[in-house]
């Protein structure tokens, strides 16, 4: 009797000691999106990701993190969060649209799940196609279902977002299979667009997953069939929460910090260049010049927003008229100070910017809590805004 006694108390310390959890115990786990752009040197500090990835080390890390898409090139943001969170944090990415921009982003993500099941606690690979971006994975008393939104039946990188045969096949044996109490689905798109909890701003209302109403609805009757708790996107840039016909939908808006240029950041830049440039001799229209090449989606933004364009679209205007704009606009920072803070007024204006987010959130069998930390829209520091129960 002694002797068993001993027996006891050696495994209850050693489960102590080893931090065993059981399948109850809650957990926090963390959601970014939509960070992209991390290739380039200057979106390297903390007005970007990496401020998201600090803010998330200082409030909790949580066990891992998962990243509903446009995480373009995902090897860069890999290394953001490798530099910040450590090697070893485990970073489970989800296929975007932008991923379908560049051969190499797949070619990335396909060695990164090797053979479906090198990422860690893996129950099922994805259908023959696309093993690799489609999986499903257990922690605790917790299931996550992976779904690469674009995978038409055949190739991992073949349509523009609709949930065709084969993924729902797929779908519904994994969750019919699963003996888990939460579970939570992730998929780049959502199910429809939700405005921005804090500014209203709504985009992608046409081009969601509304866009094929069909096979929307057969994905969304499978997540009420077996009880998801959430299913978890990105692709506006608008963090929202909401329950739609019983299933709780929550986008987790943008992760990259400043969304976009704004006109203090591109004057800034442009400056810098013409007096680096100065002083091997480049004159300054030639520097504009090539900057506007290298960088004319993000400064044409700015122009728009800024009332340069006479309303027209920043998607529409010719390289030409586009140049001479942005040769306006630099001229008249240095030379007309009261037009360009005209211009600056009327971008905030505009603009209509929505703020950084990450999401944490915390499993029990009892609760799931989801955490909302926003930035200020400029690039600073990040603060927890809203708190919601699931139950």
């Amino acid at each position: 009797m002694i002797r068993k006694y001993h027996y006891f108390l050696f495994f209850l310390f050693l489960m102590i000691f080893l931090g065993c959890q059981s399948d109850n115990d809650p957990f926090t786990f963390v959601v970014t999106a939509d960070m992209r752009y991390m290739a380039k040197e200057e979106y390297r500090n903390s007005s970007y990701f990496q401020g998201a990835c600090e803010a998330i080390k200082k409030y909790g890390k949580g066990v891992f993190m998962i990243s509903p898409g446009d995480i373009d090139p995902p090897a860069a943001v890999r290394e953001v969060i490798s530099n910040v969170l450590g090697k070893d944090y485990p970073w489970y990415p989800v296929v975007g649209n932008h991923e379908l921009d560049d051969s190499l982003n797949m070619v990335f993500l396909r060695n990164y799940n090797k053979d479906g099941n090198s990422l860690p606690n893996i129950v099922r690979s994805g259908p023959e196609g696309c093993v690799e971006t489609t999986y499903s994975f257990d922690y605790g008393d917790n299931h996550f279902v992976v779904l690469n939104q674009y995978y038409d039946g055949t190739s991992d990188a073949g349509t523009d977002g609709v949930h065709v045969p084969e993924l729902l096949d797929w779908l519904q044996k994994d969750l019919a299979d699963t003996r888990k109490t939460n579970i939570f689905v992730f998929g780049h798109e959502p199910l429809i667009a939700i405005p921005d909890i804090d500014n209203g701003r709504l985009r992608h209302a046409d081009d969601s997953l509304n866009k094929y109403p069909h096979n929307s609805f057969k994905f969304y009757q499978l997540l009420k069939k077996y009880h998801v708790a959430a299913y978890i996107c990105g692709h506006t840039h608008n963090a929202s929460i909401a329950k739609i016909n019983d299933i709780w939908q929550i986008d987790v808006g943008h992760a990259r910090g400043v969304e976009s240029y704004f006109p203090d950041h591109l004057i800034m830049e442009i400056m810098q260049k013409i007096e680096q440039e100065n002083k091997m001799g480049t004159k300054k229209k030639e520097v504009i010049t090539e900057y506007y090449k290298q960088n004319n989606y993000e400064a044409l933004k700015v122009l728009y927003y800024s009332d340069l364009t006479n309303g027209v679209s920043y998607k529409e205007i010719d390289e030409k008229t586009g140049l001479n704009l942005l040769l306006k606009f630099v001229n008249d920072y240095i030379k007309d100070p009261e037009k360009w803070n005209q211009y600056k007024n009327s971008f905030w204006r505009n603009a209509n910017l929505a703020r950084s987010t990450f999401v944490r959130i915390i499993s029990s069998a009892n609760d799931i809590k989801v955490e909302f930390y926003r930035d200020d829209a400029r690039g600073g520091d990040y603060d927890l805004k809203y708190t919601f129960s699931l139950n």
